[in-house]
């Protein structure tokens, strides 16, 4: 019988081999879909809008927006950091230009919306500063009752360039459309930036409170020092985004260096010290803009508005620490409004024991939201490209 059973389990298990097997359905490769690869891309704003662009004061309006290919998305006037896409409700006491910036790993890209704020309909008193002057290191102010109706007492403060407050003076009531000049008598004026406040406690009610500082000029003329602000900037470079400070990095460095031996055995300050990745033919650069602190969150980058007559000026060249037979090629370029790169011609840099002179003319942007662009392109395989910049600024 077991003999019996075996013989019919061997029967059809070789049954089972014998049965023709059903082919298995193999995949086209016409219905194959590869994923799409990753592209980085320069920063696009698809959209930057407002929902009404004509408001009453005291009403909101919601911003909208729609960005790809960024890293950072930003916009001023206290809004601060925001996602790829999204909207927000904002509330402009006055006329606003709202900007998107957007960073990315091929740039910064950037878009702007105005929102009209109507006037207000209410007669009020409204005081503004006129001028300042000095004598002798004692300051004197005109302030003036620009509204409709009269001005109660008040206080006008001063502040240093710090923003510190360094001395207040009283001011009786103005009727409308009177002017009074008064001075500031416990504030020993050294000559530095001042800024002059009416209102300082805000006492009284007034047709708008967005005018009440004024900043005279007493010869100043517009200084954007570069140096100063080397750890704030985006840096990336042909290996990827840099992180300040780190000398190491593969991906090349940035410094601000306060003083530096350079390649002609002089010592110099206010240098900012660049270094491409080590790789032939790598750079790096760096977008420079007005830097808009940010309670307990750092802060962000927005484009400069260039005054008239504007300069960019520095003495480039190689540190003393470079390697024989180093050389580099520096650019300077601006981004403007769109997006859009303008690099001035190229200045070749060899390690021939002097420094160059860059000396360019911005008065074509005059006026104008941009972002300034340092770069440093390295040759073939050369090592320690120690490339300094020294005293870059914009200037009147």
């Amino acid at each position: 019988m077991r003999s019996t059973v075996l013989a019919l389990a061997a029967l059809l298990f070789s049954t089972a081999c014998l049965q023709p097997q059903q082919p298995v359905a193999m995949p086209q490769s016409d219905n194959v879909t590869a994923p799409a690869p990753v592209r980085k891309s320069w920063p696009v704003i698809n959209d930057f809008s407002a929902g009404a662009t004509n408001i009453l004061p005291g009403e909101n309006v919601t911003l909208r927006w729609s960005v790809t290919d960024a890293v950072i998305v930003t916009i001023d006037n206290s809004v601060g950091k925001v996602g790829m896409d999204g909207t927000v409700s904002v509330a402009p006491q006055k006329t606003t230009k709202f900007t998107l910036t957007a960073a990315g790993d091929k740039g910064v890209s950037t878009a702007w919306v105005s929102v009209e704020v109507a006037a207000p309909q209410t007669f009020m008193p409204d005081l503004v500063i006129t001028g300042v002057t000095h004598i002798s290191g004692l300051l004197y102010y005109k302030i003036k009752n620009a509204g409709a109706v009269d001005a109660g007492p008040g206080e006008t403060y001063v502040y240093d360039q710090s923003h510190m407050l360094r001395d207040t003076s009283w001011v009786e009531s103005l009727k409308a459309g009177e002017e009074k000049t008064l001075p500031f008598t416990n504030y020993d004026w050294k000559g530095d930036q001042i800024t002059v406040c009416a209102d300082g406690k805000q006492q009284v009610t007034e047709a708008s409170e967005d005018n009440n500082c004024y900043v005279p000029s007493f010869g100043f003329k517009y200084n954007y020092d570069m140096s100063q602000m080397v750890s704030r900037v985006a840096w990336r470079g042909s290996a990827g985004w840099v992180k300040y400070g780190e000398t190491d990095s593969l991906s090349g460095y940035a410094l601000k260096l306060n003083e530096v031996i350079a390649e002609d055995g002089q010592a110099y300050r206010n240098v900012v010290e660049t270094a491409p990745p080590g790789t032939g033919f790598g750079w790096i650069e760096g977008y420079f803009g007005d830097w808009q602190e940010q309670w307990q969150s750092g802060g962000y980058m927005l484009p400069l508005e260039l005054p008239y007559n504007a300069r960019f000026t520095a003495k480039v060249g190689l540190s003393g620490e470079a390697q024989g037979g180093s050389g580099v090629t520096f650019l300077f370029g601006i981004q403007d409004e769109k997006g859009s790169v303008n690099w001035w011609p190229a200045l070749p840099a060899a390690y021939d024991g002097k420094l160059d002179s860059l000396d360019i003319d911005l008065s074509s942007y005059g006026g104008r939201k941009v972002m300034a662009i340092l770069r440093v392109e390295a040759g073939a395989g050369a090592e320690k490209n120690f490339a300094i910049w020294v005293e870059p600024k914009i200037s009147q």
